[in-house]
């Protein structure tokens, strides 16, 4: 790669932060990391790298990013118009400005609820997600362009775990220390594709300048196949934490469904009586403790679209073209993964606890505040900025 500049879109969010830092630690070329939001810049100000501002929806903005890149690895994500109109900009800015290779971040989501062996053959299935529906149309834009001569790569990365990992670290970690989870029969056993995400950044980076990835989309997945029970388990054990209860389908539904519908209506409530609630709840402690039990009790616990939807689905991912045709292999081992994900929670004061006001801090870890009140830049989702 030698002395090409790289940007990276979505720099602050979970992937692209570590692209950013992979590629400046590996000596692989001149880093520019693109970011909408400064106040999400800590992680990345820990390195001597070019930062700029790179909101996707502004194509002046991206011009000037994209001004002197030869490769862009595109990893800003959001809503709906951030993913679709904010991969247009990111293409046509890269065709203007004469880059070498575009490699876009898409998602194994775009298989929708297809179950097998899912190849990149396989056809998009749009299921009604905002996240992966998107992400089909931005990938139809990458072919849309790609016909029009701009060198551009797909990667389908499946589950990414790992450190800085909010959504299949952080967040699942803070669920199995809330004590509501559980292992789910009758829903927990469809397949988990993981992926560490040091082997999603080696994929990215042989993507960005093999000569065969051109015009390609590939799966990238890692090299163990595990239920969404056995995933639970497992980061369930290596956090130390007590064994975890079996759920019958029926209680998952019917609780699942519950808090489902405690979700939707606290929204709506939120929407139109959050001054009063609030007073009250500033006014008496149990009206306080009620609420903050509700919200801990609502964030740990599967919604039922998790359930039916994600922890049931039986497709298993196969990788066997970026293998074949990239020379990519996945290196890390779900325990090795593990290992390193529980050891950085460790080290890191959590971002604030998914499960809630009120509710203990994960992982015996001191809260935020004893430390200067610095936590972790996590993105909104493994989404918000990829």
């Amino acid at each position: 790669m030698g002395g090409r500049t790289v940007l990276v879109t979505g720099a602050t969010g979970f992937i692209g932060g570590w692209v950013a830092e992979a590629m400046y630690l590996s000596e692989l070329g001149r880093v520019r990391a693109g970011i909408k939001n400064w106040a999400h810049a800590a992680r990345l100000a820990r390195w001597p790298i070019e930062i700029v501002p790179c909101d996707v929806l502004d194509p002046d903005q991206l011009a000037l990013a994209m001004s002197g890149a030869d490769l862009v690895v595109h990893c800003a994500v959001g809503n709906r118009v951030v993913v679709v109109e904010g991969t247009r900009n990111v293409l046509a800015a890269a065709q203007r400005s004469g880059v070498e290779r575009v490699v876009h971040l898409s998602t194994a989501e775009v298989y929708g609820n297809a179950s097998g062996n899912i190849a990149e053959t396989c056809g998009y299935q749009y299921t009604g997600s905002e996240y992966a529906d998107s992400k089909i149309d931005a990938e139809k834009l990458c072919w849309e362009f790609s016909s029009r001569g701009l060198p551009v790569t797909v990667l389908r990365p499946s589950i990414v775990y790992g450190p800085f990992s909010e959504t299949w670290t952080v967040n699942l970690a803070a669920r199995l220390q809330s004590g509501n989870w559980a292992t789910y029969d009758g829903y927990g056993d469809g397949i988990c594709n993981l992926v560490y995400i040091d082997d999603l950044i080696s994929a990215i980076v042989i993507a960005l300048t093999h000569p065969r990835a051109v015009g390609e989309a590939f799966n990238i997945v890692g090299p163990q196949v595990v239920t969404w029970n056995q995933y639970f388990e497992s980061l369930n054990a290596a956090l130390g934490l007590p064994e975890l209860r079996a759920a019958s389908s029926s209680r998952s539904r019917v609780k699942s469904a519950a808090t489902d519908l405690i979700r939707s209506s606290s929204k709506n409530v939120r929407d139109h009586f959050d001054q009063p609630i609030g007073q009250i709840r500033r006014r008496f402690d149990w009206a306080d403790e009620m609420v903050s039990h509700l919200k801990r009790l609502v964030k740990s616990t599967p919604t039922a679209r998790e359930l039916q939807n994600l922890y049931s689905r039986r497709a298993i991912y196969i990788a066997d073209k970026a293998c074949h045709v990239l020379g990519w292999e996945p290196q890390t081992s779900l325990e090795a993964g593990l290992k390193m994900s529980v050891a950085w929670l460790r080290l890191c004061p959590p971002p604030p606890s998914p499960v809630g006001a009120g509710s203990p801090r994960p992982f015996g870890l001191p809260d935020a505040r004893s430390m200067g009140g610095v936590t972790p830049p996590l993105q909104e989702r493994d989404g918000g900025e990829v």
